[in-house]
């Protein structure tokens, strides 16, 4: 049995952690509002940049197909006009803190999966996905980089392109975004590679200074590098509404326990004003004889 002094511990301890909970989910919830905004900009871009990179393939079909005989490139997907490896990197983007719930390892799960599948580079972002990778002892190189949690580091995302520009493919493993409380795991391959689209209506003509091959390169890496940073941002988004979860969760169980606490305590001060009721009575049964 708890003593009233360990009640009253307690019950501070839980009241401190209370507030510190609702602090945190009151930050990521105003993270939240603003990194929704911003993905849903960013997804309208990426949007309208790959229709223009469909409409300029189209209007030039004739010029890219001399291209990818020129190179000797047979397949379409593989085409590409700067130097890559020919290798495939999977990429891991977790977390660098927690109170994401399972979304950090669930998302390592899938990577893990399909690592053993495939003979691919490693690479992740984030502490909480290196050390699940390192617990696991898999014996394979990896490339590590840091990136916050919350917001975009711009120096750090140009790093992490040109490291990822040189694969001919980047294979992505990153948590998405549904709602406030549904976020899953998502593989995406974002290599940017040219491919065959249809496009509806009439093809625009467009003109080309100073070269095709230079206008398609600067296309198929911009398109690359929105797309990973929609992905970066997708991310965020979904780890933040996770942390709501998760704090919200914690919150009520807080809560509960407070609540019991009180009670604890209120039975306490009962029990302990009911006996010195006896003892007065005891008391004043004793002066009357």
């Amino acid at each position: 049995m708890i003593s009233k002094k360990g009640i009253i511990q307690e019950i501070d301890n839980l009241s401190g952690l209370k507030i510190m909970v609702e602090t945190y989910e009151e930050i990521a919830a105003s993270r939240i509002r603003k990194t929704r905004e911003s993905v849903l900009k960013s997804r309208f871009f990426v949007e309208d940049l790959n229709l223009i990179f469909s409409e300029v393939k189209m209007s030039y079909k004739k010029e890219i197909d001399m291209l990818l005989k020129r190179n000797r490139i047979k397949d379409p997907n593989k085409a590409t006009f700067y130097l890559r490896n020919g290798k495939t990197l999977f990429l891991l983007v977790s977390a660098n803190t927690g109170l994401y719930g399972d979304l950090v390892k669930n998302t390592y799960d899938m990577f893990l999966e399909e690592i053993k599948k495939e003979n691919a580079e490693v690479a992740i972002i984030g502490k909480q996905g290196l050390n699940l990778f390192l617990n696991e002892k898999i014996n394979k190189k990896y490339t590590y980089f840091d990136f916050p949690d919350g917001g975009i580091d711009d120096e750090q995302l140009k790093k992490i392109i040109t490291f990822l520009l040189q694969y001919q493919r980047i294979v992505v493993f990153f948590s998405k975004f549904q709602s406030i409380i549904t976020q899953k795991a998502e593989m995406a391959d974002i290599s940017g590679n040219i491919e065959e689209q249809e496009t509806t209506g009439v093809p625009v003509k467009y003109f080309f200074e100073p070269s095709i091959e230079k206008i398609l390169a600067f296309f198929e890496q911009e398109i690359f590098a929105s797309i990973f940073e929609q992905t970066m941002k997708e991310s965020q988004l979904a780890k933040f509404a996770a942390r709501i979860v998760t704090l919200d969760s914690s919150t009520e169980n807080i809560k509960k326990r407070l609540d019991q606490m009180l009670y604890e305590k209120n039975k306490l001060i009962h029990s302990e004003e009911n006996k010195k009721q006896l003892q007065t009575f005891s008391s004043m049964r004793l002066w009357s004889r």
